[in-house]
């Protein structure tokens, strides 16, 4: 049966690796890159390579090419407020609606007993640590985590939570004008910026 040649067989298994890529999407990918010119592979190539100098911030743990993510080291933002997020792309998505100034936290997951993963899999802890360190300054956690059973739990573990540090501090969730199972990342602007603004406290 007839192959591809080794070097795109090794190309198309490698991108199948990725995820939400099948093995047919795999081998358009690569049948792409191969049609592009000659400088399109090294330029992808050194891509991918530079992405080892990006790191996960410190302090909220978003991408970062330094210690501390840009975010972190703006001091004209809210400290306040801190809105959690699932994943870094959630902030951007959050940031494009200008309606939230303060400072994120990312979680890297949404709590799954089904998928093994429990809260210690999480930044769950970090963010504990945070708040027991942070300044009196820290008035309100808001949980922009997506209306699914996953982020339901998530949501209720991370409310406890903050209420055994006994700083009192105000823990809302977006308001549900955004469709019940949908993902914050793939929302409008408009829509977002409007469940951050009528956010209701949990």
């Amino acid at each position: 049966m007839y192959k591809y040649p080794f070097k795109l067989e090794k190309l198309i298994n490698e991108i199948s690796k990725l995820p939400s890529v099948g093995p047919r999407m795999a081998e358009r990918m690569a049948l792409y890159i191969l049609k592009k010119s000659p400088d399109f592979p090294e330029s992808l190539s050194g891509a991918l390579l530079d992405i080892k100098d990006v790191v996960f911030c410190g302090d909220c743990f978003n991408v970062s090419d330094s210690e501390k993510c840009s975010i972190c080291l703006d001091g004209h933002r809210d400290r306040s407020i801190i809105c959690i997020v699932e994943s870094p792309e959630d902030i951007i998505t959050v940031e494009r609606t200008t309606k939230f100034r303060g400072y994120y936290h990312v979680l890297h997951g949404l709590v799954n007993p089904l998928g093994n993963i429990l809260p210690e899999d999480l930044k769950i802890s970090e963010l504990s640590e945070r708040i027991n360190k942070d300044e009196e300054e820290l008035k309100e956690v808001i949980l922009a985590i997506n209306h699914t059973v996953e982020g339901d739990a998530t949501c209720l573990y991370i409310n406890e939570t903050i209420k055994e540090t006994g700083r009192g501090i105000k823990v809302s969730r977006l308001a549900k004008g955004l469709p019940t199972g949908s993902d914050i990342k793939y929302a409008d602007e408009i829509t977002l910026g409007q469940a951050i603004v009528e956010r209701k406290e949990m």
